[in-house]
């Protein structure tokens, strides 16, 4: 059996580490980005809200002043 000098093992395991972490980013980097998207399209229905609810309460006022 061939045992690997600590300096070397040491090194596969950092290597072994540093390829997880890295993985681990991309999976963070990939939420980052479906939560960006997520994060416009409530903006936008937010936006589509607040115009609706804008124009009720101009409709509203309207018939208030007719009565």
């Amino acid at each position: 059996m061939i045992h690997e000098n600590p300096e070397t093992e040491l090194i596969r395991q950092q290597g072994l580490y540093i390829r997880t972490l890295e993985e681990q980013l991309a999976v963070c980097e990939e939420r980052n980005k479906a939560q960006e998207l997520l994060i416009e399209q409530l903006n936008r229905m937010l936006d589509l809200f607040a115009g609706e609810i804008s124009r009720i309460k101009a409709e509203n006022e309207k018939i208030r002043k007719e009565k």
